[in-house]
């Protein structure tokens, strides 16, 4: 596992003043990296980015706390599609949000994994850093008033 963290400790972007913790589930470590540049490239967002190369890593990870939610990308070594949604979703619970991050751009691929209760979908090279960001704080904001 992974873990970068931004030097600069600017208030987080989300109201409850702590960073954003992501768990960014990305076999491709290009990929992993460029999203973790966006995030990273404002100074004035905090997040705490967790990648994990695969969906074994990412379950053993999930069984402890502290994540916020799962940033995932449905073609992964082990599974691929939905399958990969479903095995995070069991493991996490209904109350940790997953936004998909992928290239799969089939609208049966989008649909399924938003009626199965994903939080978002974004395409890859297609979703600007602004995007991706409101994508994370819009899932955990709309999560953690159910935890209150």
């Amino acid at each position: 596992m992974c873990q970068l963290t931004p030097t600069d400790a600017t208030p987080s972007v989300v109201a409850a003043g702590s960073p954003i913790q992501v768990l960014l589930v990305e076999d491709d470590p290009q990929m992993a990296e460029l999203v973790q540049v966006s995030l990273f490239e404002d100074a004035n967002d905090r997040f705490h980015v967790e990648w994990v190369p695969n969906l074994v890593e990412a379950l053993t990870r999930l069984s402890q706390p502290d994540i916020d939610v799962v940033l995932l990308d449905l073609g992964l070594p082990e599974l691929s599609g939905y399958k990969s949604y479903r095995v995070i979703e069991a493991t996490a619970g209904h109350n940790l949000p997953v936004v998909i991050l992928t290239a799969d751009d089939r609208d049966v691929s989008k649909d399924l994994t938003l009626g199965l209760g994903a939080a978002g979908y974004l395409l890859k090279h297609q979703t600007s850093p602004a995007q991706l960001k409101q994508a994370l704080v819009s899932a955990v904001r709309h999560r953690r008033p159910e935890q209150a």
